[in-house]
């Protein structure tokens, strides 16, 4: 059976996935869940962390530079939902 689709129509509903906001570890300005981009781990950021005039609770050290894609804005939202939200926008996941 053969069937015709006029140009521009569809098959299935459009899908289009949104690559997450990415960027430097060091430009983390708001608390919330990331992921590091190169290995696929979940780095939790709470807004304890990013308090002015505290010493930073999260600290990575390494000789690149480590990139990160904000997931979400809750620091303690369940893994299942973001490890299907990493995926969702095609990253690797490790957690």
């Amino acid at each position: 059976m053969a069937v015709a689709f006029a140009k521009g129509q569809t098959t299935s509903s459009e899908h289009r996935s949104s690559r997450l906001q990415e960027m430097s570890w060091n430009e983390i300005q708001r608390p919330g869940c990331y992921l590091i981009v190169g290995s696929g781990d979940l780095v939790r950021v709470p807004q304890d962390a990013l308090a002015p005039g505290h010493s930073p609770l999260i600290t990575i050290t390494s000789t690149g530079e480590t990139r990160v894609a904000r997931l979400c804005d809750n620091p303690a939202e369940p893994i299942s939902v973001l490890r299907a939200f990493a995926a969702d926008n095609d990253y690797f996941v490790n957690f």
